[in-house]
């Protein structure tokens, strides 16, 4: 997997000019989930559901963060542009557990990592910039932690009682496929972008102890949701 990446970074560097590139800020929100509930890695309070079942929003159990990084915009026609990004972003899930009446865990997953989207923007008109996008976004895992959050009574203050390192347990690299909306508009002579992103992530993160229900693999896939404000400085 870190070879492909290499490779399209080298692809992309090597087939257009930099001088017929746009470069941008990119800055934005994201939602972001797993497709089923991490296993562990606490057990014993922990209730892990082993049945195969997942989801595809980004947004249930979701973790809310902020992202950044810059990009690089290749017209390839008038409606049609190739986009490379450098983008660092935190993200993960949550997962809240009753244990009782009142009290609760909260789980808090979160993933750090830098990502390497490759899209294709095809523009609806020429002079109007509404545009679709699709293409693949290649990550690096850089950290995996667990923070854990105990809630004696409903309406008290969580607290802090516990941190697990999941780097060991989760997988180097990710790989989501990407569709999304977007509007682009000049303002003095410069272009600022509003898009709305998706990513399916299509490995299993998970690399602890196989996990399967009635025979069927569990797996655990990332699901992202970006809200994306782009500004061109180039």
């Amino acid at each position: 997997m870190k070879k492909v990446g290499l490779v399209l970074i080298a692809l992309i560097i090597l087939a257009w000019p930099l001088q017929s590139a746009e470069f941008k800020r990119i800055i934005g929100p994201v939602f972001s989930s797993f497709s089923r509930p991490w296993p562990g890695p606490f057990p014993e309070i922990y209730p892990v559901d082993f049945s195969p079942g997942s989801t595809l929003s980004p947004f249930k159990d979701n973790r809310f963060s902020f992202f950044g990084g810059l990009g690089l915009e290749f017209p390839l026609s008038g409606v049609l542009e190739l986009e490379f990004e450098v983008l660092y972003k935190e993200t993960g899930g949550q997962h809240r557990v009753d244990t009782g009446f009142f009290d609760s865990y909260l789980y808090e997953f979160q993933l750090k990592e830098i990502s390497f989207p490759l899209l294709l923007q095809t523009h609806f008109w020429k002079k109007s910039r509404p545009y679709l996008l699709a293409g693949i976004d290649f990550s690096f895992i850089l950290s995996h932690r667990c923070q854990i959050f105990y809630r004696p009574e409903v309406g008290q203050i969580q607290q802090k009682v516990m941190e697990a390192d999941l780097k060991s347990l989760t997988r180097k690299t990710d790989l989501a496929l990407v569709l999304g909306l977007g509007f682009e508009v000049a303002v003095n002579k410069r272009k600022i972008s509003v898009e709305g992103r998706y990513g399916l992530g299509l490995p299993d993160l998970y690399r602890g102890p196989a996990l399967a229900f009635e025979g069927t693999p569990v797996k655990v896939r990332s699901r992202q949701f970006l809200l994306i404000i782009g500004y061109v400085i180039r």
